[in-house]
């Protein structure tokens, strides 16, 4: 048996919508000009490269929300939506409630931080512009919104978010890191993360057979898992904790940062 895992709080999130606000982006005057943004975006190789299994055929439906008091993401049983009421039809809102499908899935990871912050940041350079993301990142530093790590590209050629607020959450937890060495770039560990050593450029993980240093700079992916109970060998194993999907990859054990 292992203990539930609670969601992390979301701490950040007041302060994130009011460091969006001032940057909306562009308006658009109905559901049909929302969606044509919206397909631009999801059909893209930047998106692909990120979200391959977030692709066209599942893009949320649109919903006017008329009587909503503002925009969400959702999932209903016929499929993801996104409600837009008329005075969120911006290109701002729509990258935000776009980041949250992406990141659906990651149900371990705060729904507006450090990660968020960093695709909602990333999205806004790609499809509003240099000038627009700047100006968000000036508002998150005025609202103090924390802002995590870029993505890190991993040997398959997808870009990762969220490995550094992996690591940030999980000490004394059980993780699966995966990391490039010179000889193996798919190389896996896992164990419970004991934290960081020589500053930040170490990560250690105590293991069954003992502790594994992985250096920060090599790790390209982190998930948590759940620790099976001891196998009658005697030896314990690290399960995949099958409430946070992987997307049908293969995952290790492990910290960064």
């Amino acid at each position: 048996m292992t203990e539930p895992r609670r969601p992390p709080r979301d701490t950040q999130r007041s302060r994130l919508y009011r460091a969006e606000t001032p940057v909306a982006g562009r308006r658009f005057e109905t559901l049909a000009d929302c969606m044509r943004f919206a397909d631009s975006v999801v059909g893209t190789l930047w998106w692909e490269a990120r979200f391959p299994e977030r692709g066209l055929g599942g893009i949320p439906r649109l919903r006017p929300g008329q009587g909503a008091r503002q925009a969400f993401y959702r999932v209903d049983p016929d499929g993801p939506t996104i409600t837009l009421p008329r005075r969120y039809r911006t290109s701002g809102v729509l990258l935000h409630e776009l980041a949250h499908w992406a990141l659906d899935d990651d149900a371990d990871l705060p729904n507006h931080g450090r990660t968020f912050a960093r695709l909602l940041l990333d999205a806004t350079a790609e499809f509003g512009g240099v000038a627009r993301a700047d100006a968000l990142l000036a508002s998150y530093r005025e609202h103090r919104v924390h802002v995590g790590r870029p993505a890190r590209l991993g040997p398959d050629g997808r870009w990762r978010y969220g490995w550094d607020e992996r690591l940030r959450l999980g000490k004394g937890r059980a993780l699966a890191i995966r990391f490039s060495t010179t000889g193996d770039p798919h190389a896996e560990a896992s164990g419970v993360f004991e934290g960081y050593r020589r500053g930040a450029s170490v990560l250690r993980l105590l293991a069954d057979d003992g502790a594994v240093t992985i250096p920060a700079r090599s790790v390209w992916d982190v998930r948590p898992v759940a620790l099976a109970p001891l196998a009658s060998g005697g030896a314990r194993v690290a399960a995949v904790d099958l409430a946070l999907p992987l997307g049908g990859v293969h995952v290790a054990v492990g910290p960064v940062e």
